[in-house]
């Protein structure tokens, strides 16, 4: 079964993107219109302070946005290394999964596991002595 990010790939409406070190992709809350998908790079994301996830390869990003009451960015994502990625917009997303059901599951999935780390790494830095 292709990937997450290979059937993205695969759909007729894709934007493909080539953005460079530092390139913000989104602002914490701008208007949530699209997923994304990492094919090549490395994405940053902060909500401010010290809270901040990474995406790399073959991950998609930002669906949760697209259907949350307010769908609005909840967190500025920034290219930390020169970036390939795609953009789905919000119907051809809705397309893709009409055509494609078992995606979701496998991005619920992947959401769910995206939390538990988070979560497990906020922990410990909350936890975490620091000794001079």
């Amino acid at each position: 079964m292709p990937s997450a990010v290979q059937l993205i790939a695969e759909h007729r409406n894709v934007e493909q993107l080539l953005l460079p070190t530092g390139c913000m992709l989104f602002q914490r809350g701008d208007s949530a219109s699209a997923l994304y998908a990492i094919e090549r790079g490395l994405v940053e994301l902060t909500s401010g302070g010290r809270d901040r996830l990474r995406y790399g390869d073959g991950e998609v990003f930002f669906y949760e946005d697209l259907v949350a009451d307010d769908a609005h960015h909840s967190r500025t994502a920034r290219a930390i290394t020169p970036l390939q990625a795609l953009r789905l917009d919000r119907n051809s997303f809705l397309e893709l999964i009409h055509g494609h059901p078992t995606l979701v599951l496998s991005l619920l999935s992947l959401l769910s596991l995206l939390s538990g780390q988070h979560r497990r790494l906020r922990e410990q830095r909350l936890d975490a002595a620091h000794f001079y």
